[in-house]
C-alpha cells in the first residue's frame, strides 16, 4: 500500500449494505452503548441505494476498528446476521459526504432536507434544512419521524405558548414546532455541548429572507436532566419533547410531569414498542395518559396529555 501523504490521516470503516430498519436499530444501539459505557461514539451515517431497496452503512473509526465494539452493536441491535466489511481510507469531511446521499424526508406537513436537496422543497410544505452532523436528528429515524407526525397531529387544533425540546440533537424538533407556532418560546436542551452547537447552527440556517425564523423565540441550554434554573423559568411548558431513551425517559418522568402545565402535552419517543409498557407507567403514576401514538417498524412515539 501507498504511504499517505505526512499531512494525510487515515480512518478505519466497517461497512455494511442493510435495511433501514437494520441501520436505524444499529444507530440507536451505538448510542445507547456510548451513553452505558461513558465513551465518544464512532461517526455511523447511512444513505438510501438502489432506490431504496436497501442502505449503505458505514462507521468510521479514527484508530482500529474496535470489533468487540461491532459485535456489541450486532446484539443490541439484535441483527447478529449483518456482516460488517473492514477498510482503511484518507480521512476526510465524511459527514459532509455522505449527507449527499441522504433523500428528503416527509412527516405530515414538513419536508425534511439536506442542504443538497434545497431545489426539491414542495410548495405545500413546511421546510425543515437539517444537514448531516455529529447530533442526533435528521429525520430519517424512525423515533424523529415519528415525533415530527405527533407534532403535526397537534397543529390542527393546539398552539402552546411554551415548549420544551429535551435532547434536542440537531434541534430540528424544536425547529419544527417554531415553524408551526412562530409566536411560541421554546426551550431547545441537551447534554452534548456539540449538539447544542449544532441545534443553533440549525437555527441559523433557517433563518432565511424567504422564511425567516423568530429566533428570539428560541433559547438553547446545555443541561443534565431538568434541574437547572431556566427550566423552572421558561415553565410550564404546554408541550413538551423528549426524543431520548427508555431508560431516561422513565428515569424523567417525575421531573417533565413537574415542567408540564395542566393540560399541556407531553411527546415521548427513542423507544422500542417492547419497551412502552414500562414508560407509560412511569408517565401515568405522574397523571400523564396516552392521546395518540406513531408506530415505525419496532419503534414507537407517544402522545401524553397531563
Amino acid at each position: 500500500m501507498t504511504a499517505p501523504h505526512p499531512e494525510q490521516t487515515l480512518v478505519f470503516t466497517a461497512s455494511s449494505i442493510v435495511t433501514l430498519e437494520q441501520a436505524g436499530a444499529l444507530e440507536t444501539a451505538l448510542e445507547l452503548l456510548s451513553e452505558e459505557q461513558g465513551f465518544l461514539p464512532p461517526l455511523l451515517t447511512y444513505y438510501e441505494i438502489n432506490n431504496g431497496k436497501a442502505w449503505q452503512l458505514d462507521i468510521y473509526f479514527e484508530q482500529v476498528v474496535d470489533h468487540l465494539l461491532l459485535d456489541s452493536l450486532k446484539e443490541r441491535a439484535r441483527f447478529s446476521e449483518i456482516i460488517f466489511t473492514i477498510s482503511e481510507v484518507e480521512d476526510k469531511d465524511w459527514v459532509s459526504e455522505t449527507q449527499k446521499g441522504l433523500a428528503p424526508v416527509i412527516a405530515g406537513q414538513f419536508f425534511v432536507y439536506g442542504s443538497h436537496d434545497s431545489d426539491k422543497i414542495p410548495d405545500n410544505k413546511i421546510p425543515l434544512l437539517v444537514d448531516a452532523s455529529q447530533a442526533f436528528g435528521t429525520g430519517h429515524h424512525e423515533t424523529t419521524c415519528g415525533c415530527l407526525e405527533l407534532i403535526n397531529h397537534l397543529a390542527s387544533d393546539q398552539a402552546p405558548e411554551h415548549i420544551l425540546d429535551v435532547g434536542t440533537g440537531t434541534g430540528l424538533l424544536a425547529l419544527a414546532a417554531q415553524r408551526l407556532w412562530p409566536q411560541a418560546k421554546t426551550l431547545a436542551s441537551d447534554i452534548d455541548p456539540i449538539a447544542i452547537e449544532v441545534t443553533e447552527r440549525t437555527l441559523a440556517d433557517n433563518n432565511t429572507v424567504s422564511t425567516p425564523l423568530n429566533t428570539a423565540g428560541i433559547s438553547t441550554l446545555v443541561a443534565i436532566g431538568l434541574d437547572h434554573p431556566s427550566f423552572e423559568k421558561a415553565g410550564p411548558f404546554n408541550l413538551v419533547i423528549a426524543n431520548i431513551l427508555a431508560a431516561p425517559l422513565i428515569d424523567l418522568a417525575a421531573d417533565i410531569a413537574a415542567v408540564t402545565a395542566q393540560e399541556g402535552y407531553v411527546i415521548l419517543s427513542g423507544l422500542l414498542i417492547e419497551q412502552q409498557k414500562n414508560v407509560l407507567a412511569a408517565y401515568s403514576a405522574q397523571g400523564l395518559r396516552e392521546v395518540c401514538r406513531k408506530e415505525k417498524a419496532d419503534w414507537v412515539a407517544l402522545l401524553l396529555k397531563k
